[in-house]
């Protein structure tokens, strides 16, 4: 571990990600939906992201300054879908990109098994076999090389966030999800739209996507814990609980039943990462 600390970045909900051959960076796309919210920061003081401008036509950037970046390319972990694409399409345009260094460990959490029938044009899976495998969480671990220096900027002068260490962590979240259910499951809806960023024909066929359950804490990179890696909609059910617990000077520890941040949700929507033939 880095004597600055380490920052784990926390990315939640439908991303595509995106490794270029021979480069040192991960871009993280996230599609335009419209039920879902786009934010980043430390926990529970996340604030938008701003997106496209007012055209529509440019997507906003931000980069991630201020961390070491990996010595290596390191693997995608298992647990992830991936698929084959040739050159990133010009249209549909992401909502959100960001450029992310590559980082010295990925976790991969909240893993949905999909059976590859389930898939329209399933050779285009980089991974063969029966049942294909796609995370909902991703966290990426870095080495802070300055923490004076740590920003999420872009040309528009970047995305505000204090980082604050708690030990010698500090955590970024960053959300493209919704903040409440509009309807049983959006699953299907979002990894397309992820799909379509990559410009591949591959699309998901079904509505289900159960997301699996983190085990334990000891699943979490060191850092995280469990209360953190609960999806959007879920805490915001959460907060309203507790806010009525509050209200009606009851207690508010009952606003968590167990460890139920870790257990699996119906309801996550996730994303792939895209292979250009490394």
């Amino acid at each position: 571990m880095s004597t600055q600390g380490t920052l784990n970045v926390l990315l939640h909900g439908a991303y595509t990600f995106v490794r270029k051959k021979d480069d040192a960076q991960i871009l993280a796309l996230a599609p335009l939906m419209q039920h879902h919210v786009y934010r980043a920061g430390s926990w529970l003081a996340e604030t938008a992201l701003r997106g496209r401008d007012d055209s529509g036509e440019a997507t906003a950037v931000f980069e991630l300054s201020g961390v070491e970046p990996a010595d290596g390319r390191i693997d995608i972990p298992p647990g992830n879908l991936i698929v084959k694409y040739d050159e990133l399409p010009a249209k549909p345009a992401p909502f959100v990109v960001l450029k992310l260094p590559e980082p010295r460990q990925i976790t991969s959490l909240r893993v949905a098994d999909i059976s590859s029938e389930s898939f329209s044009h399933e050779k285009k899976l980089a991974v063969a076999g029966e049942t294909q495998h796609m995370a909902t969480l991703q966290v990426f671990t870095y080495d802070i090389a300055d923490e004076n220096a740590l920003r999420l900027h872009s040309r528009h002068g970047g995305h505000y966030w204090e980082p604050a260490f708690t030990g010698d962590y500090i955590n970024l979240h960053v959300f493209a999800a919704e903040d409440h259910f509009h309807r049983f499951s959006s699953a299907q809806e979002d990894i397309n739209r992820c799909l379509a960023l990559l410009g591949v024909e591959v699309r998901l066929n079904t509505q289900f996507l159960p997301a699996g359950e983190i085990p334990d804490p000891t699943h979490l990179p060191a850092g995280v814990t469990p209360e953190e890696t609960e999806d959007l909609a879920l805490r915001t059910r959460r907060m309203a609980r507790l806010g009525r617990l509050v209200t009606q000077n009851g207690d508010a520890n009952l606003a968590w039943h167990g460890n139920d941040a870790l257990d699996g949700d119906q309801h996550a929507c996730g994303g792939a990462w895209g292979d250009n033939g490394d």
